[in-house]
């Protein structure tokens, strides 16, 4: 893209500043935060926001119509806006949302409760740095890559449209504002609800869908389970046995 542009931020406090309707090939923090700052309308295609193994926060910062590729890292999100976002290819494994907004269609983000693998992710790091003849990370990159939990938490969905949106490992949906209406199924307590649900079903591949959540959902941490089952739509509609699967847990 002959008009695209890369940013890369380091340890700076950055407030106020207006990256609106701007094409960025990278934008890249590290150790950084920004504060009140606007991504409206922006596309960014690699989104390093929280490069590094050092801990990026945005603060009260807005994101209308943006589109975000790559988004991933140690971001922590506090009190921003979401309106209408895209992203696409995201690693969610250490992204934080805490008091967050969301309105418009919300498509493709993923929400992790825990970082996937941590522990591989910390010695695959720490051996890389040694076979440069690098010291090992200090203790405050030990604890950010292997903390044990993501902080997602009183964020607000409720006037959103979700699309291919996922909450994974132990998000606690009970502390989200979560949209309602025909189209969604939130199952509060999955471990009793699946069960029971293929109880009732007589199709081999609803309830083998309803037992893929119990093995891929519910014992990786989730404990409630929020679907949309348009989400599965296949050569224009939803699968019948995808249909039996989740009217089985209205």
């Amino acid at each position: 893209m002959s008009d695209s542009q890369s940013v890369i931020i380091e340890h700076q406090q950055v407030a106020g500043a207006d990256w609106s309707r701007q094409t960025f090939a990278t934008f890249t923090t590290v150790g950084a935060t920004l504060t009140g700052c606007r991504f409206d309308r922006a596309r960014i295609q690699d989104a390093g926001l929280g490069a590094g193994a050092e801990l990026s926060e945005l603060i009260g910062c807005s994101f209308d119509g943006t589109s975000l590729r790559a988004l991933g890292g140690f971001t922590r999100f506090v009190n921003c806006t979401f309106r209408n976002v895209r992203v696409t290819k995201p690693a969610p494994d250490y992204l934080e949302f805490v008091d967050c907004t969301f309105t418009g269609k919300l498509t493709g983000l993923h929400f992790w409760g825990a970082p996937l693998d941590a522990p591989g992710r910390y010695r695959r790091h720490a051996t890389s740095l040694a076979r440069r003849g690098l010291p090992a990370p200090p203790p405050a990159v030990e604890s950010l890559m292997l903390r044990p939990h993501n902080d997602v938490r009183g964020n607000d969905f409720s006037q959103a449209t979700l699309i291919d949106v996922n909450f994974r490992f132990g998000v606690d949906l009970t502390i989200q504002k979560l949209p309602s209406g025909p189209g969604y199924i939130y199952v509060p307590d999955a471990a009793a609800a699946l069960p029971r649900a293929q109880a009732t079903l007589t199709d081999d591949r609803a309830r083998a869908f309803l037992q893929s959540l119990l093995d891929r959902e519910v014992a990786q941490g989730q404990h409630q389970l929020w679907l949309r089952p348009a989400d599965f739509t296949r050569k224009g509609e939803v699968p019948a046995h995808i249909v039996a699967a989740t009217e089985a847990l209205r």
